[in-house]
C-alpha cells in the first residue's frame, strides 16, 4: 500500500532533529515565494550536521596488568607494528607510570586510546606502593573522566588494582568492557597440554567451548578480586591483540567492536567507523546502520547543488561526494585500505581493486583509479537507473522547492528519492565489503 504525502512528511520529520523540524515546519507554512531563505538555512544546517562527526573525538581508556597485552592491542587497533613511529612500547617488563595518549594515525583528532597505569610507582624508583585508589583518582581521575569507553585488560588472573580502577570508571558513568587477551597463546597451550580436549569436536566447536570456559572463569575471578555488581557475559571478550587477529576480526574482536559503538552518539560512532579499520564481516551491518542514521542530512545538503546523474558528467554536489567518500572509508574500500588488505592476505592488490570496482560500478568498464568525483557520479547514476529514478534527481534547490504550496510535502517526495539512492549506495558497499573480505581471505571456497 502506497504511503500518502502526509505519511511521507511524518516519516521525514522523524529523521530530523528538533531544529531541522522547526525549520521544515516554517518552510511548509511560508507563503508562496517566501521560503527561499528558510530552505537555504535548512540546507546549510544539514551540511554542517553532515560534517559534524569530523569534529568529534572519542577517547578509549585502557587499564590492565603488566604483560596483559595492552600495548600490543593499542598498536594493532591503530594498524601499527611495535617499531613504527607512534607505537606503544611492547615488552613483558614494561610498566607505564603515566596516562599516555595514543592517537590513531589515520585521524588523530577523531580517535585516541589512553593507556592508564595499573599501579602507582614511587617517583624516581621502580618500587610499587600499596595501591591507594583515592591517590590514583587524584592523579588520573580527570583523564578518566575524559574517556568515553573503558577497557580492563588481563591475560589471565586479573589484579585487584585494575578491578578497582574499572569500578571507579563505571561509577563515573563510563561503559566498562573486559578483555582477556592472548587467546592465541591460550589455544596453543590447551592443544599442547590437553590434546584430548579437541577429540570428538570440530575445531570451531572446541574453540567456542574454550572461549566460553575462559569467559566464565574471568567473570568468576572478577568477583573474587572485588568487582561489585553484575558482569554480563556480553561485556567480556576473548581476543588476541596481535596485528592480524585484530584486523581480521578473529574470535571476539567483531563483538568487541560492536560493544565499543554502544553508548556513543551517532556522530561519535561515525568518527570511530571512519577512523578504525576493520577487515572482518562481523561489523559490516553495524557500520551500514550508522551511515543510514545520518542520511537525512546528506539528502538535505545535496539539494543545495545541481546534480545530473549521467555517465560522463562530473558535476556532483559536495554533500553526495563527501558522503560517498565517507562510506568508502567506513567500509574499508578505499585504495589504501584495499592495498593493506592485499598485503595482509598475500593477494595481488590490483586484483582486489578490480574486484571492488566491479562490485561498486556494477559491471561498467570503469576502474577506481580515476578521479573519485567522477567515480561517484558513475556509481550514483548506475543506482538511479537500477532504481528507475529519472535523471535530474536533485535540481537547484530554489527552483525545485520554491515557490510551492505545502513545501514540506514536496520536499518529502524528493527526500524519498534521495534516501533510496543513499540506501542503495550503502547496501552496495555493504555487499562489496562482505564479498571482498570473503574473496581476500578465501572464505566459503
Amino acid at each position: 500500500m502506497a504511503c500518502s504525502k502526509e505519511d511521507k512528511t511524518v516519516k521525514l520529520m522523524g529523521e530530523l532533529d528538533e531544529e531541522q523540524q522547526k525549520m521544515l515546519k516554517s518552510l511548509a507554512a511560508a507563503p508562496s515565494g517566501a521560503g527561499t531563505e528558510i530552505l537555504k538555512k535548512l540546507q546549510e544546517y544539514a551540511a554542517t550536521k553532515m560534517e559534524a562527526w569530523k569534529k568529534q573525538k572519542v577517547y578509549v581508556g585502557i587499564v590492565g596488568d603488566p604483560g596483559a597485552g595492552k600495548s600490543t592491542f593499542i598498536n594493532s587497533i591503530r594498524e601499527l607494528k611495535p617499531k613504527q613511529k607512534g607505537a606503544a612500547k611492547v615488552g613483558l617488563c614494561h610498566t607505564t607510570s603515566e596516562a599516555t595518549d595514543y592517537p590513531d594515525p589515520n585521524r588523530p583528532k577523531s580517535l585516541c586510546f589512553v593507556d592508564f597505569p595499573g599501579v602507582l610507582l614511587t617517583k624516581g624508583t621502580s618500587d610499587k606502593r600499596d595501591f591507594d585508589i583515592q591517590q590514583y583518582l587524584d592523579e588520573f581521575g580527570e583523564k578518566m573522566q575524559q574517556c568515553h569507553v573503558f577497557l580492563v585488560f588481563s591475560s589471565g588472573r586479573i589484579q585487584h588494582n585494575a578491578v578497582q580502577i574499572g569500578m571507579k570508571a563505571r561509577d563515573m558513568g563510563k561503559r566498562v568492557l573486559f578483555i582477556r587477551s592472548q587467546f592465541d597463546k591460550d589455544l596453543a597451550d590447551r592443544k599442547n597440554d590437553d590434546p584430548d580436549y579437541f577429540e570428538g569436536k570440530t575445531w570451531d566447536e572446541a574453540v567456542a567451548n574454550l572461549m566460553e570456559e575462559l569467559r566464565d572463569d574471568y567473570i568468576s575471578v572478577l568477583k573474587q578480586v572485588g568487582w561489585k555488581g553484575e558482569v554480563p557475559a556480553t561485556d567480556v571478550f576473548i581476543i588476541s591483540g596481535r596485528y592480524d587477529s585484530v584486523l581480521k576480526g578473529e574470535w571476539d574482536i567483531p563483538s568487541f567492536r560492536k560493544a565499543m559503538f554502544d553508548g556513543l552518539s551517532g556522530l561519535q560512532k561515525m568518527a570511530v567507523i571512519t577512523t578504525c579499520r576493520d577487515f572482518s564481516k562481523g561489523t559490516i551491518k553495524e557500520r551500514g546502520d550508522i551511515l543510514r542514521s545520518q542520511k537525512a542530512n546528506v539528502a538535505w545538503a545535496a539539494t543545495a547543488g545541481s546534480f545530473v546523474p549521467f555517465f560522463g558528467i562530473t558535476s556532483v554536489p559536495e554533500a553526495v561526494f563527501s558522503a560517498y567518500r565517507s562510506y568508502k572509508e567506513a567500509f574499508n574500500l578505499t585504495e589504501d585500505t584495499v592495498e593493506q588488505l592485499a598485503k595482509m592476505t598475500k593477494k595481488n592488490p590490483q586484483d582486489l581493486k578490480k574486484f571492488v570496482s566491479a562490485r561498486l560500478l556494477a559491471g561498467t568498464d570503469d576502474t577506481l583509479d580515476r578521479d573519485e568525483s567522477f567515480e561517484t557520479v558513475v556509481v550514483v547514476s548506475t543506482i538511479c537507473r537500477e532504481l528507475d529514478i529519472m535523471p535530474g534527481l536533485v535540481e537547484t534547490a530554489v527552483t525545485f522547492f520554491i515557490p510551492v504550496i505545502g513545501a514540506a510535502i514536496n520536499a518529502s517526495s524528493n527526500m524519498d528519492r534521495m534516501r533510496k539512492v543513499l540506501d542503495a549506495m550503502i547496501s552496495r558497499m555493504e555487499k562489496c565489503a562482505s564479498d571482498l573480505f570473503d574473496h581476500a581471505f578465501d572464505q566459503g571456497r
